[in-house]
């Protein structure tokens, strides 16, 4: 499902950014991009910032392993990420 407004909802600034993505890349955007810089205060910012915790803060695995454990999940998942 996709939310209308994660498709066409974002600021002039997230848009600046999304068409410079899509720009160098020479494809839209990914969905979880889309995602990430709608309303980003609330939503891509806090959720980035876990995230990079979770995936590159202290542990003991290594980034690389858990980025194989993410990559693993999300297969099981059948998700494209």
């Amino acid at each position: 499902m996709r939310l209308a407004c994660v498709e066409a909802g974002h600021g002039p600034r997230e848009q600046e950014t999304l068409a410079a993505i899509e720009a160098a890349s020479g494809r839209p955007p990914s969905d979880v991009l889309k995602t990430l810089y709608y309303r980003s205060e609330i939503f891509g910012r806090p959720f980035s910032d876990v995230l990079d915790l979770a995936m590159r803060g202290e542990s003991d695995w290594s980034p690389g392993e858990r980025e194989l454990f993410a990559t693993f999940v999300s297969s099981l998942n059948q998700c494209p990420f």
